[in-house]
């Protein structure tokens, strides 16, 4: 990869700075080389919830689950209320054994038909910060294309300052009012309304599942085999009339977003 395919991207990038087509621009020149699926745009605060500015052939409802209970298991939400990092964040960066089976990965990326994204975590004025999210459905980002936008950030981080500077301090990116920020989360609770027809011993396994933690480690927990945590799962899902994992954790957040 060179530089030829992002000078044009990058003036208009200049040109767009104190505009509304500035994080347009933005995302263009960020991903001028770098090939991706979707685009997500989120504004993380270290006290209030997430607000989504916008994104590209990515679903609206899938917007609204965020908002509603995702956000608490985004590891770059907890990672900006922990930490105030900003910079280049892989999603690999997070995705230990038990991420990449946890709620965010395993629930909210995989039903956005997401298996990798790269955060440019950009400082937004006060406590907040805008994360530009590339993503990809079926192939996850080289070390080579971090390591070109890990090359790139500081032209990406001068943009934006420019753009703030010109804004002003009074300038919203969203319309969407904001309340005070949930905590991160890891650990899910299963409310006593949600599958009744399960036994405390089944609920509890559900809760570990849910948790991400894989088969051996539940077995470890609950002091019993894995070949019985094999005949409680699936005597769970014919309970739940599922089959698959993914559906225990869509049933488990529509749960969560219904009003």
């Amino acid at each position: 990869m060179g530089m030829g395919t992002i000078w044009a991207p990058l003036a208009k990038a200049i040109a767009a700075t104190g505009t509304d087509r500035h994080v347009d621009c933005l995302i263009d020149l960020i991903g001028a080389d770098i090939a991706h699926d979707l685009v997500t745009v989120t504004r993380y605060s270290a006290t209030k919830t997430p607000e989504f500015v916008k994104h590209r052939r990515f679903s609206d409802e899938m917007v609204r689950r965020y908002l509603a209970s995702y956000y608490v298991f985004d590891p770059f939400y907890a990672s900006w209320r922990q930490e105030r990092r900003l910079g280049i964040l892989p999603l690999k960066h997070f995705a230990d054994d038990k991420a990449k089976r946890g709620q965010y990965i395993a629930g909210f990326l995989a039903q956005s038909e997401i298996c990798d994204e790269v955060g440019i975590m950009l400082a937004d004025g006060g406590d907040w910060c805008l994360g530009i999210f590339l993503d990809r459905s079926t192939s996850s980002f080289k070390d080579s294309e971090i390591a070109l936008l890990c090359e790139r950030l500081m032209v990406f981080e001068a943009l934006h300052a420019l753009d703030i500077k010109a804004r002003g301090t009074e300038f919203s990116r969203t319309s969407v009012p904001t309340g005070p920020g949930a905590s991160p989360r890891q650990k899910p609770t299963v409310p006593d309304s949600l599958w009744p027809e399960l036994s405390a011993r089944e609920r509890e396994l559900v809760q570990l599942i849910l948790a991400g933690h894989p088969t051996a480690n539940i077995a470890k927990r609950l002091g019993i085999t894995v070949g019985t945590v094999k005949n409680h799962r699936r005597r769970i899902y014919e309970k739940l009339d599922i089959t698959t994992e993914r559906e225990l954790f869509l049933q488990f957040f529509q749960h969560r977003t219904e009003p």
